[in-house]
């Protein structure tokens, strides 16, 4: 060990340290020495105590240490301890070398300080005196030994000796090598001036010898390099102590080592190396000893690694040190422990700070390195702690540069705490060193430290004779092997360039010199990408230096994301041209890149490929947010059939730390093209890879060729599932319907490699066995697979030995064209393993990808079941993704991956069995199946609303509990999943509905603040104990270990029984559930969730369903009377707040009855926003909301509200933020308004960001039609006046709908919304809210289906005039033996007993006491059950077979259930074709001694019968009856029932996001089409060409290129006026309203108002100044007409013409189909008013009576609850007065009334948690789908 020099006093303790210099002093510093030593000769009188045994005693007092006897410098104050040295070997050079040997003396040379300015002079100032020194003439490296003779073994000898390093890249080192000649062990290095930061100082040393056997020491020179001839390494006054006993002199002298030359270093054995391999990260001597003075891992136990402080003498040094080291009184500057060992013992490099001056630098400096690779990483830990510990900062320096980089930097106190650091070093040519630097001002409190100090990945690659891998490229000087995906990548990965020569310079750009063939787009985006070197301005965003020299020397390209640059901004950079790659498919092309992003606000980097040249194209790759203050590389691979470009896009931030930096853009195995790319897209595109080519053949384009028979199939029957070839060759390359992974078989399944060749050890799909299992794997995948349960059998692995954290591997199918409705991915997976990381399933069409199934984490030491239900689908991939954890232990293993029933099904001519269900396409379904929420027609009809109106209850919860109710004495509630929330651990990735993440279900949150064991309740609707055939069917969702338990109850009022138990996992998949009812009693079931010992996971419910069978109870009771407020007011009537009354109907009706608003206020009415939302509701179920603001200075949302028109003023809007996704949507609702006006209108003023795009549509819900009556996407300034004629409406609520057309923007607001002339009193005569009302002669209106029902509903009763019986229709005032064939109504054979004709009471006690007439002596029809057995059946039937349709055939009658509480059931059927009775409605239980009025929507999608029903109760005393049956005339009319299909046809364009189909011609063409605005993305925002010079033409015209002048109005309007159409090159692809004109210099419209008012607003041509007094030649077109107004010249065009010139063809009114999910279906009735005239006197009849009444009008109906709209009627022009839709409205649209929260009445108490419909209003009884 080295030891520090020391003297003690015989009466002190005390030890005085010298840790510097006490050699070298100046001569004021040897003035206050001598004062020292005069301080101790007087502490030496003190005391005469003896000197210790180990210690020398001077001669006139004192002692010292051994190691200071005989070594050449007096330390006694007499002298003494120099006097007798005989005995000592020691050598100062004055005569010689003593008894030390050298290699050669013409290395180790003799001198005095008059030799070499480096040392000045001799160490005692003598410049006569010698020493011994080494040099380099020409700046190479030396080494040169000397070697003292050998020694005795020893443990207590001790070397002392003066050394001297100058300005150079030196070392010294003290070796010990044993008599036997073996390898030298180091035991001291010196590489610099240690504790001196000054040149020309000679530094004193002790080293500790040990040795076992006889030793001799050597003394190792180093030089690397060397700048300075004159600059030396030195040594002086060696000496030895007592204890080192030389070998007497006849021992042989061991032999020298052989002398290097200059330029070689010795590592000793004899055997040299080239000086420039030492200190390069690689071990080449056999021991290591080039790099042992700078060692790659330093944990500073040991030693400080050759780390120095370099600014010494100022009292602020790095030292080296631990908690429990010696220096006591400077604990509050350490570490309590170190990161090594964590404890107190443990060393650090440190800051002490023992004096103070004003500016204090410490330096660490570190030692120096000759290269390093190109992923060369330094990491280490850092404690910065304290309150005013201040700043570090970390360079890269360059020996004989003055640059310096700066690579890492902290600031301030990071609490009392280790810190992990990583630092990108870089690809290095030229050696360098590190230094930490720490600057004091005088103020410095705290502790500095650092450790553990590694380097990674820094060396170089080896040299090899040949390569392992054939993918790799061998090195041409250097011999090593690089990946060949690293040749022409500007970086020297083999250390001798060879890997960057013959490179072309046009593909790769390092932007040192400038852009290369890289160009900025000066068309479609908003600023540049900037050159620059060095640092970005900005602070704390941005790198600090490039990638290729990663010093502050290299340029690089980035974007500002400070002033003036706004949020999403962007700068994109352009490629040259390239050609398609198919045209060498062996040869693949890749694009490479380094990219920075650093910063709070760092927001998005993208890369697209576009085929065109303009737009952006397809995207390729995109990052968001910050990545680290690192460069990382990106390799893409290109595919393109067509020449193509591609484009990096840089986009701005919403603050400015967001700078985004890119360099070194390379390609590699692409092929320039020298022309220009086309201006419009390629028709064809690139065809799908299969494993071979399909054959030559002569079938019809859209159609396959049979590969054997030759037969032709469509195309859109391939890879479908089904064998329509009869080889089956439409089949042989598409995934197979089962693969257990045997044979070497993926059964077409494909491992898809985002990059090629693939890296050796990339994490990835492989086929493996159980047998292959390697020593330390056992627990990471299975021993035995599942097909065959042995270690022989296969499966599929995602190995995660190889790869990284996060790496992810997919498996795919090639594109499956459509599967059936029953279609089911089944698959097994095992996932063990500690950090087993996580395995997908995702759905892939086209360009959209949506997870449907997930699992993370160790699931245990066992297969287990994984299922994703599909469904119908088509065009789509399958993706299973494998994505690595953090470490290697736990692979992701898959096998047995089945698609189960996934065959569409065929249609036969066999009819369907009684039992199944007629699909309207003709498919026949089990009964089972019917209204399940999932489509397994095909067509939708099993799940139409009114298919399933005889399903009681049934509930998806995708817009409330429906029928549902919480308990109130349990724990806590279950919650509905809304929309995009982040699913819960172990949760599914999809609801069951709609199998995609929007979608809702029912959760029982199991994490805090919930515990194990509570539970929570939800209970459902009563139900009667008549019930037959009763079950509940629902899914349910349990996965994860410890979940809890779930119980399925039924209750009546005397029992409380258990029906199911489900404890524990039961699979990460949605599992059908069917439990058998039935009761004695009238029942309710009830769902019991309970949180088990895991409180991470959920259990989930979704898709609840009764069954037919199921009857609701009558009895149920609901809270549906409103409370009454004491006070003066009348029972049944409800107080205002001034103390008026009002009643109940009064409410929501445009009429302020209490004369303060009371009545209204919570209706949603008008509204300013300032003092609530009054009465709007927002969604709960919906992901964002509209919420109250007020302005922002940000432009995401308004500056100012349109009330006050300041900062305090507010308005309702949808804000942008970092978590908001394309499509999402929120939803504001009023309540149910009973009715308006003809001249009702609703006016509001709104505002859509410029910055944060968004839609706001606005939306009238009525009971049978959901209709969008306006919409606005287009950006204006300032907020707009938008005025809606509502018109005469019954029943409506008013729905505002937000969507966000791109991520992370919102930016849309409301404010003042005034309804005007909406009170029902304002009536225009004439006018029905609906155009299939009924006008009564009076002028009111009522519904049609109230027509000739048996009871007035006009007042003047003249709906019940001349009314048509429809055959099935009857009074039952006639005989009993007649009603049969006068009512053409017939008794059913088959059933238990019959209907009888009655005439008032028939029994006492029960049935009626008269007929439903208005005098009572009618007759009616009835069963009695006296005779009968409970549950015999009386059934009526139609003889009328009516034609088939869905909800528009009405039969209304009126039933009597009236005596005892066991009374039967009566039920309604539609009875189809095959047979099957189809229950439309039903009703039990006593209703009491009355007529009660039944309107029943009949359906069915084949011709029907209708059936009446009867069943008997349990006694005498139930008699059920019915009269006055009547049928409307919709149901002799029919509607035509066609199946709509379920996905766009292949001529139409699907929208990605808000799911609609519109004809594939308007995709890209200009007009968005789609409200999420897809059809329109990636498009080109400018037309190609060239604009021709403009000179010859005066102010406001245009030059064409034959030199002719045209206005310039004519300028960007979308019409050639040009002979070769110049005057519309360059202008920007966007579409304007009617009047307003496109700038090409701002791309924004200009108003009509704004033309002709003087003032140039596009300064381009002056274009809305030009023409304002005349009509251009030939301005308007297609028969348009021309008026010149103050605005300028307008064009009048013909019904078929729209646009500035007519010159747009109106785009016919073809409704946007929407892409509904399978259950959630509501189809089009188109109703075709088709007459069937009666037979002769009726005929004349009903032509009178259709001329008399309106005529009907198709209506789109849809359920009431579910707000699903189907194909609406064409669109009429909106009447609003200010503003105009663009387009057809569009049908079918994807919303949902989901449970809505007053925002004025927030609660917290437990019902403010529920995720369902506020009590207080009523909608619905229930949200049935």
């Amino acid at each position: 060990m080295v030891r520090a020099d020391g003297f003690r006093s015989e009466g002190s303790d005390s030890l005085v340290l010298n840790f510097k210099y006490l050699f070298s002093l100046s001569e004021s510093s040897m003035r206050g020495g001598v004062w020292v030593l005069v301080l101790l000769c007087v502490l030496v009188g003190v005391s005469s105590t003896p000197c210790r045994p180990e210690e020398f005693s001077c001669v006139g007092g004192g002692c010292l240490s051994e190691y200071n006897v005989c070594d050449f410098k007096v330390d006694c104050e007499d002298g003494s301890d120099e006097t007798d040295c005989s005995h000592f070997m020691r050598c100062d050079f004055q005569e010689s070398f003593c008894s030390f040997q050298v290699q050669d003396e013409h290395v180790w040379i003799r001198g005095s300080g008059s030799t070499w300015s480096s040392t000045e002079v001799h160490h005692q100032e003598n410049v006569t005196g010698h020493y011994l020194y080494i040099k380099s003439e020409n700046g190479e490296g030396v080494t040169a030994e000397i070697y003292s003779p050998f020694l005795q073994p020893s443990h207590t000898c001790w070397l002392t000796f003066n050394h001297h390093i100058g300005l150079l890249n030196g070392a010294l080192a003290v070796l010990v090598q044993s008599k036997t000649l073996g390898e030298p062990q180091m035991v001291w290095f010196q590489s610099t001036p240690g504790l001196d930061p000054h040149p020309h100082r000679w530094l004193r040393s002790v080293v500790t010898l040990n040795s076992r056997e006889e030793f001799r020491v050597v003394i190792r020179g180093l030089i690397y390099n060397s700048s300075d001839p004159h600059e030396i390494v030195a040594i002086d006054d060696l000496s030895f102590t007592k204890d080192c006993v030389a070998v007497v002199e006849n021992e042989i002298k061991a032999p020298l080592p052989t002398q290097c030359p200059s330029s070689q270093f010795y590592c000793g054995a004899n055997k040299c190396m080239d000086a420039v391999r030492v200190c390069d990260f690689s071990s080449d001597c056999p021991s290591g000893e080039d790099e042992a003075s700078c060692s790659s891992q330093c944990d500073f136990e040991s030693d400080s690694c050759g780390w120095y402080e370099l600014a010494q003498g100022d009292g602020f040094d790095w030292v080296r040190g631990s908690a429990n080291g010696d220096l006591k009184d400077y604990q509050d500057q350490i570490p309590p422990r170190d990161h090594s060992t964590n404890t107190s013992k443990g060393h650090f490099m440190f800051i002490l700070k023992n004096s103070n001056s004003f500016s204090q630098q410490a330096l660490l400096h570190s030692p120096t390195f000759q290269q390093s690779g190109s992923d060369c990483i330094m990491s280490f830990w850092h404690y910065n702690s304290g309150q005013s510990v201040g700043a570090a900062e970390m360079h890269l320096l360059f020996d004989g540069l003055d640059s310096s980089t700066i690579l890492w930097q902290t600031l301030y106190n990071q609490g009392n705490q280790w810190h992990p650091v990583i630092v990108q070093i870089g690809r290095q040519t030229r050696p360098f060193h590190l230094s930490i630097t720490k600057l004091s001002l005088g103020v410095y409190e705290g502790i500095s430290a650092i450790d553990d100090v590694m380097f990674n990945n820094c060396s170089l690659p080896k040299a090899m004779e040949t390569c392992p891998d054939p993918g790799q490229f061998h090195c041409g000087r250097s011999k090593a092997c690089v990946n060949s995906i690293q040749i022409c990548d500007l970086i020297d990965d083999c250390g001798d360039g060879t890997d960057e020569e013959n490179c072309s310079s046009e593909l790769m750009c390092n932007f040192e010199e400038d852009l290369c063939s890289w160009t900025q787009d000066q068309a479609e985006d908003i600023f540049d990408w900037t050159r620059i070197q060095g640092p970005t301005p900005t602070f704390n965003t941005g790198p600090w230096r490039d990638h290729t020299r990663a010093s502050v020397d290299g340029h690089f390209l980035y974007i500002e994301s400070s002033e003036p640059q706004n949020f999403k901004d962007t700068a994109v950079l352009i490629s040259l041209p390239f050609l398609p790659t198919s045209s060498k498919p062996k040869q693949p092309c890749f694009f490479r890149f380094h990219y920075h992003m650093f910063g709070q606000h760092v927001f998005r980097l993208a890369v697209y490929m576009r085929t065109r040249n303009s737009g952006r194209g397809n995207l390729l790759w995109v990052r968001f947010g910050d990545q680290g203050n690192l460069w990382h590389q990106k390799i893409l691979q290109i595919n393109s059939a067509h020449h193509f470009q591609i484009l990096v896009e840089g986009t701005v931030g919403d603050d400015f730390r967001g700078d985004i930096a890119i360099d070194d853009l390379s390609f590699l195995g692409c092929e320039p093209y020298e022309g220009k790319l086309p201006s419009e897209e390629p028709s064809t595109t690139a065809s799908v890879p299969t494993s071979s080519e399909a054959p030559p053949h002569s079938c019809p384009i859209g159609q396959f060729m049979c590969t054997t028979t030759r037969e032709c199939v469509t195309v859109s029957q391939v890879c479908d599932f089904t064998l329509d070839c009869s080889d089956g060759s439409d089949e042989e390359h598409c995934v197979k319907e089962f693969c257990g992974f045997e044979d070497h078989d993926l059964c077409g399944w494909y491992v898809s490699d985002p990059i090629s060749p693939v890296p050796l050890h990339a994490f990835r799909w492989q086929r493996a066995q159980g047998e292959s299992i390697l020593y330390g794997e056992q627990n990471h995948r299975p021993a035995s697979d599942h097909t065959l349960g042995t270690p022989e059998g296969w499966y599929i692995f995602a190995d995660s030995s190889n790869g990284g954290y996060g790496h992810t591997a997919d498996l795919m199918t090639p594109p499956i064209k459509t599967t059936g409705p029953q279609c089911t991915l089944v698959f097994w997976y095992y996932m063990s393993g500690f950090t087993v990381g996580t395995l997908q399933v995702f759905i892939k069409s086209h360009n959209v990808t949506h997870e449907v199934w997930s699992q993370s984490g160790n699931q245990g030491n066992s297969w287990r079941r994984g299922e994703v239900f599909i469904g119908i689908n088509h065009n789509f991939q399958v993706v299973l993704r494998a994505k690595r954890g953090i470490s290697y232990m736990g692979d992701v293993v898959v096998d047995d991956v089945a698609f189960v029933d996934c065959a569409a099904p065929l249609r036969t001519d066999l009819p369907c069995d009684k039992n199944e269900f007629v699909c309207a396409n003709g498919h026949c379904i089990s009964e089972d199946n019917l209204c399940d929420f999932i489509d397994h027609c095909g067509d939708g009809f099993d799940e139409n609303h009114y298919i399933c109106k005889g399903f009681s209850s049934r509930c998806n919860f995708e817009f409330d509990l429906c029928s549902w109710r919480q308990r109130q004495n349990d724990d806590f509630d279950w919650l509905i999943k809304a929309g995009n929330m982040p699913t819960p651990r172990n949760g599914p990735s999809t609801d069951h509905t709609l199998r995609n993440s929007s979608g809702h279900y029912l959760y029982l949150k199991g994490s805090f603040p919930q515990t194990t064991g509570q539970t929570a309740q939800i209970i459902g609707p009563l139900f009667s104990h008549h019930s037959k055939d009763c079950k509940i069917i629902f899914y349910v969702h349990m996965s994860g270990d410890g979940i809890g338990t779930l119980n399925v109850y039924m209750t009546t009022n005397s029992n409380h029984s258990l029906l199911l138990n489900l404890t524990g996992n039961q699979g990460n998949y949605w599992k059908r559930q069917e439990v058998p009812l039935s009761s004695s009693e009238n029942f309710q079931i009830m769902f019991e969730g309970k949180v088990g010992s895991s409180t991470g996971v959920h259990i989930c419910l979704d898709d609840i369903i009764f069954s037919a069978g199921c009857i609701l109870s009558s009895s149920f009771e609901t809270n549906s009377t409103p409370l009454i407020l004491s006070g003066s007011c009348p029972p049944g009537s409800l107080q205002c707040n001034n103390g008026n009354c009002y009643r109940s109907e009064q409410t929501c009706d445009f009429t302020d009855n209490c004369g303060d608003g009371t009545d209204e206020m919570d209706c949603g009415t008008s509204c300013s926003f300032e003092n609530g939302h009054c009465g709007w509701k927002s969604s709960l179920a919906d992901t964002f909301s509209w919420t109250l603001g007020v302005g922002s200075v940000h432009r995401i949302r308004p500056p100012h509200d349109h009330t006050f028109k300041n900062g305090s003023g507010h308005f309702a809007y949808m804000s942008a933020t970092p978590a908001g996704l394309k499509g999402d949507k929120a939803h504001m609702r009023s309540s149910v308004w009973k009715e308006s006006s003809a001249r009702c209108k609703l006016v509001f003023w709104y505002y859509i960001s410029e910055k944060a795009r968004g839609v706001i549509r606005l939306f009238v819900k009525t009971e049978n039609e959901l209709k969008q009556i306006w919409t606005q996407q287009e950006m204006y300034e300032g907020w707009i006046r938008a005025e809606v004629l509502l018109r005469k409406l019954r029943n409506f609520i008013l729905i505002f709908e937000a969507v966000r057309s791109r991520d992370v923007s919102g930016g849309v607001a409301l404010d003042d919304l005034e309804f005007n002339d909406c009170a029902p009193q304002a009536v225009l005569p004439g006018s029905c809210p609906a155009p299939t009302d009924f006008v009564c002669n009076n002028g009111d209106c009522i519904e049609y289906h109230l027509v000739c029902d048996g009871k007035a509903d006009c007042s003047d009763e003249s709906d019940e005039m001349d009314c048509l019986t429809v055959p099935g229709g009857c009074s039952f005032d006639m005989p009993e033996g007649l009603w049969e064939e006068t009512c053409q109504l017939s008794q059913d054979p088959t059933d238990d007993f019959d209907w009888d004709i009655g005439h008032g009471r028939m029994f006492n006690g029960t049935g009626p006491s008269a007929d439903n007439s208005p005098n009572g002596r009618g007759g009616y029809l009835y069963v009695n059950s006296s005779a009968q057995r409970e549950g015999d059946l009386a059934r009526l039937i139609t003889k009328q077979e009516f034609p088939a349709s869905v909800g528009i055939c009405h039969l209304r009658f009126w039933y009597h259930m009236y005596g005892s509480h066991h009374m039967g059931t009566l039920k309604v059927y539609t009875v189809g074709h095959n047979g099957r009775h189809l229950l439309i409605w039903a009703t039990c239980d006593n209703h009491g001694d009355t007529w009660n009025y039944a309107n029943v929507i009949l359906s069915n999608v084949s011709p029907f019968k209708v059936s009446i029903e009867a069943e008997a109760g349990a006694n005498q005393w139930t008699v059920i009856a019915i009269d006055d049956l009547s049928f409307t005339r919709e149901c002799l009319v029919g509607a035509a029932v066609t199946p709509i299909p379920i996905t766009c046809h292949m001529e139409q364009f699907q929208c990605l996001y808000m799911f609609e189909c519109i004809p594939l011609s308007w995709h890209c063409d200009g007009e968005v089409d789609c409200l999420d605005r897809s059809d329109e993305d990636m498009c080109s925002s400018e037309d190609p060409g060239t604009v021709p010079p403009q000179a010859e033409c005066e102010m406001g015209e245009f030059s064409c290129r034959n030199n002719t002048c045209i206005p310039a109005l004519l300028r960007c309007d979308a019409v050639s006026d040009c002979p070769n159409g110049e005057d519309e090159h360059g202008c920007p692809i966007r579409q304007c309203a009617d009047g307003e004109l496109v700038c090409e210099v701002t791309d924004n419209c200009i108003a009509y108002q704004r033309r002709c008012d003087g003032i140039v607003d596009c300064s381009s041509f002056n274009s809305d100044e030009s023409s304002c007094y005349e009509c251009p030649s030939g301005y308007c077109l297609n028969g348009g007409i021309c008026l010149v107004t103050e605005n300028g010249p307008i064009c009048f065009c013909s019904s078929l013409w729209a646009g500035n010139r007519c010159n747009i063809r109106q785009k016919p009114i073809i409704p946007t189909t929407q892409v509904i999910p399978d259950s959630k279906l509501a189809f089009s009735i188109g109703l075709s008013i088709v007459l069937i005239f009666l037979v002769f006197a009726t005929g004349v009849i009903l032509f009178c009576l259709f001329q008399r009444r309106r005529s009907l009008k198709d209506s789109g109906l849809i359920d009431n609850e579910v707000l699903d709209c189907s194909a609406c009627d064409v669109q009429r022009k909106l009447p609003s007065l200010a503003i105009k839709p663009r387009r057809p409205g569009h049908h079918r649209l994807n919303i949902s009334v989901y449970p809505w929260r007053d925002e004025s009445k927030i609660s917290i108490s437990k019902e403010a948690n529920l995720s369902f419909s506020n009590p207080l209003y009523k909608c619905s009884r229930s949200s049935e789908a």
